[in-house]
């Protein structure tokens, strides 16, 4: 898949959505690339034929011009375009996603404008987007410094710890590589600390780790990278805590599709709903390429099969 030179944001009006905007704006500056507006309203909610259809999409027109012009303050280099489309908010960016590099999107506690529950938006972005999704919290006080990357050993993850590398050196900061198991239960297992199982599950991701900061060390040679394995109850709260802080943490999406969308692995459903610092999800399309790439490193040395990072994958 090709992607076009753009990012792609999600915007609303609301404080969620300015926090996305805001990063994008910076993002696209960054990278000298065009930033496009996007407020999608459900069809059934503004029927052309009704009589308030022309004050409403004059007040949403209204907004996004407002937005852009906050843009352009923030980032006056920027090429801004913006556009009001109708039908369902996570359809819709998706359908874009395929020309775009990236989508930012906001996210808070609350139900968003048109009555989805939280997360629902974003959920369906990661299963459904085609390009890297990136999900913005409300910024804190703190400065955030350092990407790190979650890996299981799947050709998704390795093209996760791709993207994170590659970010990490465009930004000049350190990575952290960390592949994280589930314990095995101790209910099935009661002396799971020493169980074979165990030890075999830490072998195994050991050898990934090694694997994976291997191949990025051979893309970004002058890359500071650090990695850490563990096995935790919850995986998906090792990652949360070693994302608050950061500046980004990366995931790989294993998810199949609009119909399949309740399939998106646990860590990841965990994640979406405790978004620790920016948070970008890698998408499938990238996931052959980085396999066959993992493939070729070194003398043709293979990826370990994937350890199991939850019952359903990330």
């Amino acid at each position: 898949m090709v992607l076009e030179p753009q990012i792609m944001v999600g915007v609303d009006g609301s404080p969620a959505s300015r926090a996305a905007l805001e990063w994008a704006a910076r993002r696209a500056q960054r990278q000298k690339l065009p930033l496009l507006l996007v407020h999608a309203v459900p069809d059934y909610l503004v029927l052309p034929e009704r009589v308030e259809y022309q004050s409403v999409r004059g007040s949403l027109e209204g907004m996004l011009d407002s937005e852009a012009n906050s843009v352009r303050g923030l980032a006056p280099a920027v090429e801004v375009r913006s556009s009001l489309l109708f039908g369902e908010p996570a359809q819709v960016l998706a359908e874009l996603s395929a020309r775009s590099s990236m989508v930012v999107v906001g996210t808070d506690r609350t139900a968003d404008v048109y009555g989805e529950e939280f997360g629902t938006l974003n959920v369906q972005l990661a299963m459904i987007g085609r390009c890297p999704v990136a999900v913005i919290p409300e910024p804190g006080s703190s400065v955030r410094t350092g990407v790190v990357v979650g890996i299981d050993g799947s050709p998704e993850s390795m093209a996760a710890a791709y993207f994170a590398a590659a970010e990490a050196a465009h930004t000049r900061q350190d990575l952290t590589v960390i592949c994280v198991s589930h314990s095995p239960a101790r209910w099935v297992h009661p002396s799971a600390d020493g169980s074979l199982e165990n030890q075999q599950i830490g072998t195994q991701g050991r050898m990934i780790l090694e694997t994976v900061v291997a191949a990025v060390r051979a893309r970004h040679i002058h890359l500071t990278v650090f990695d850490r394995f563990e096995q935790h109850d919850v995986p998906a709260q090792v990652l949360i805590e070693a994302g608050k802080g950061a500046a980004m943490l990366v995931v790989g999406n294993r998810g199949r599709g609009a119909t399949h969308h309740a399939l998106v692995g646990s860590v990841t459903q965990q994640l979406l709903l405790d978004v620790p610092c920016p948070l970008v999800i890698t998408q499938q399309e990238y996931a052959g390429t980085a396999a066959q790439q993992s493939k070729d490193l070194g003398a043709g040395q293979q990826m370990p099969a994937p350890v199991q990072i939850s019952p359903r994958g990330f």
